[in-house]
């Protein structure tokens, strides 16, 4: 659902924007004592509206818009009023008087909401329900001290006091009054703030608006009491923290997208810069040219300026645009490089199976979205970032004519929808990641296989080893021993026959032992995995007090395995414990072998040497990790210099 957005509430920034400059214009035209007051109303009344305005324009029933653009528009006011009031005296304008008197309560329509707003950020709601009290108690005191101001005794412009002809209410009453109610007001914010981040999940989002407002609470109560001798120091603290509390806002609404109003931030990022950079080169090109040509007065200067700012506007702001967009929309301009990006990210992958780890980042990054996921054809996530998303783009991932999965993409805000172009540089992915998904589908198709084919074949090798070992060996014998009964009675003319008979049996007998051993290691039948790792060590190790003490420690009792799974444990055991007594000088081997639901794991530690540097992978190694990988499993070998090796291996079950 797409939601509606206003443009009017752009007037606000623009009339506080204008309010200020003729204020600031009138008041420099003529001695005034101080103007620090008019540096504050100029820092609220330029940044307070510009966010109050991006909320408004996508949620106008938000109080929290309201009241930034509120905040800066009181201020705003005071500086215009201020301005009239005392250029108008100077000249003799009409409403003066009325003007001085409206500058001393106008600021606080605006000064006083600005302390609610901590309060109600970053989503416009109170922190609980028992703070409606709270924020009550405020808002009444914030009435009465509006009255107060506006019938207070004296009425102050820029630095001079004058009697107020409607006062009555003494200055000193309300400026205690002004200066409880402010820190009252800081205060609370403060602590509604640190409620929110005390309670929240994602307290990243909150924890600038808790420095900001902490620091408003600091400066507003240095105003409050300032030190002797510095009177004005409040004023310039709370000018410095002030701005504090928009550009908080503005990175929890940016960043975090709390009121999907990002859309927005592209025409207003590129208009603000664009004005900027050429009021500089017009002011940088009047100013050169004036030094040079030394014509005070003259219009040549302005017009060169103009000429230069006229040509290079639409050069500026098209780099501005294309700069901008970048940022907001990534490279969906440039579709060369976002699938170039695709392809290197492709690229680094060594394990085909793992081909679209981190595509959907990749896709998220390039478009600047949210989140991105890639789903196989039955639903199953590949690859996704930010979630799957519910709503947004979904592309059918074809390769081949075969749908391999999809391809989702959710917008940037809710109710955006991506344009033409977004959705062309999309398609423009879909093609590659199809066909990326369609080789992860092979490669673990390939994968599953060959993990079938290890399974069946250590099967079947266990199979026959239990019929060669307890069906034909016994049955040789069998013979054998028949052969030896037979010769013994037979005539000597048959008996060197039969001893030739009883030599090619035997040496039948041998072979099928050979063949029994060669299938499948005997004591894995025998023994089981831990036993038969007990007995290798009792092979291969060398006698106690000779070489390495060499332990195995395993569950009792041990889970019967797959063959195939077996097979693989016992023969990087072998490999692994061979390493260690060749070419480690260790003192201490330790083989380590659980079992659990769905793995097997298998570590082989030694406190030798550890492995050379660089790493050169020999036959044994290669063994070893292609016994695990043709299960589907993974080894790892790991060493520190002068610390020994650590081989890890695990195991599907």
């Amino acid at each position: 659902m797409r939601v509606r957005t206003y443009r009017w509430p752009w007037l606000i920034p623009g009339a506080s924007s204008t309010a200020i400059l003729a204020g600031a214009v009138l008041t420099v035209a003529v001695p005034v004592p101080d103007v620090t007051y008019l540096v504050l109303d100029a820092v609220v009344g330029l940044t307070f509206p510009l966010v109050g305005a991006l909320i408004v324009t996508r949620r106008p029933r938000n109080l929290l818009g309201w009241l930034f653009c509120l905040s800066g528009a009181g201020l705003a006011m005071q500086a215009l009023a201020g301005g009239y009031a005392v250029y108008g005296e100077a000249h003799g304008w009409p409403g003066a008087g009325f003007a001085a008197w409206v500058m001393n309560w106008v600021f606080f329509t605006g000064f006083g909401p600005l302390f609610l707003l901590p309060m109600l950020l970053p989503d416009g709601r109170l922190p609980s329900r028992r703070w409606r009290w709270v924020i009550g108690t405020l808002v009444l005191m914030t009435v009465v001290l509006q009255a107060m101001l506006m019938f207070r005794d004296r009425s102050w412009v820029w630095g001079t006091e004058e009697p107020n002809p409607l006062g009555f209410v003494p200055t000193d009453v309300v400026a205690v009054s002004f200066g409880a109610v402010i820190v009252a007001m800081s205060v609370a914010g403060v602590v509604a703030v640190a409620m929110r981040v005390r309670s929240a999940q994602d307290r990243r989002r909150l924890l600038p608006v808790l420095a900001s407002a902490v620091a408003i609470a600091l400066a507003s109560i240095v105003d409050a009491a300032p030190p002797d001798g510095l009177p004005l120091l409040g004023a310039w603290l709370q000018a410095a923290t002030l701005p504090l509390l928009p550009a908080a806002a503005a990175v929890a609404i940016f960043r975090y997208r709390l009121f999907d109003i990002e859309v927005l931030i592209r025409r207003t990022v590129v208009y603000v810069a664009v004005t900027c950079l050429l009021l500089g080169a017009y002011l940088a090109t009047v100013t050169t040219f004036d030094t040079l040509l030394r014509q005070d007065g003259g219009v040549l200067e302005p017009l060169l300026g103009t000429a230069v700012v006229a040509v290079a506007f639409a050069p500026l702001r098209d780099a501005v645009q294309r700069a901008v967009a970048r940022l907001l929309f990534g490279n969906r301009g440039d579709p060369a490089a976002a699938l170039s990006l695709l392809g290197q990210r492709l690229e680094v992958s060594a394990d085909p199976t793992r081909l679209l780890d981190g595509a959907a980042e990749t896709v998220a990054h390039t478009l600047r979205l949210p989140s991105v996921a890639v789903l196989a054809a039955d639903g199953t996530p590949v690859s996704v970032v930010g979630g799957v998303p519910e709503h947004g783009v979904r592309l059918p991932l074809l390769s081949g004519g075969q749908r391999e999965g999809e391809l989702r993409a959710a917008p940037r805000s809710p109710g955006e929808d991506l344009s033409r172009l977004d959705l062309a540089v999309l398609d423009d992915l879909a093609r590659h990641l199809a066909v990326a998904l369609a080789a992860v589908r092979l490669a673990r198709e390939v994968q599953s296989s060959r993990e079938r084919l290890v399974i069946a074949r250590e099967e079947e090798r266990r199979r026959l080893r239990r019929d060669l070992h307890d069906g034909l060996g016994p049955g040789l014998a069998t013979i054998c021993v028949r052969l030896d009964l037979i010769r013994a009675m037979a005539p000597a003319g048959l008996r060197d026959q039969l001893r030739e008979v009883r030599q090619l049996t035997d040496g039948l007998v041998g072979d099928i032992r050979r063949t029994v051993h060669d299938l499948r290691p005997p004591a894995l039948d025998e023994l089981g995995l831990d036993g038969a790792l007990e007995d290798l060590v009792l092979d291969i190790a060398p006698d106690p007090g000779g070489g390495p003490a060499v332990a195995v420690r395993a569950p009792l009792p041990f889970p019967a395995l797959p063959a195939a799974v077996e097979v693989a444990a016992y023969r990087i055991s072998q490999e692994a414990l061979a390493n260690a007594l060749r070419h480690a000088d260790a003192s201490n081997v330790e083989i380590t072998v659980r079992a659990e639901p769905e793995r097997l794991f298998l570590e082989i530690r030694d406190d030798g040497r550890g492995l050379p540097d660089p790493v050169v992978e020999g036959v044994g190694s290669g063994s070893m990790r292609e016994r695990a990988a043709e299960l589907g499993g993974l080894l790892r070998r790991t060493s520190s210099q002068g610390k020994g090796t650590i081989v890890e291996a695990v195991l599907p079950l």
